[in-house]
């Protein structure tokens, strides 16, 4: 599974619906008051064949 996070209100640069899936960046919302204008989301892996 692999988690990323989806802007549900706009800040520095980023819209309603942005995703966010660098791991630095992740981290560096995560981390400041930023935080509360996410979401995390988990997709799972596909299935292959």
């Amino acid at each position: 599974m692999k988690m990323h996070l989806v802007v549900v209100r706009p800040f520095r640069g980023y819209a309603r619906g942005d995703v966010i899936a660098d791991q630095k960046m992740m981290s560096d919302v995560l981390g400041s008051e930023n935080a509360r204008y996410v979401v995390r989301v988990v997709t799972p892996a596909p299935k292959g064949g």
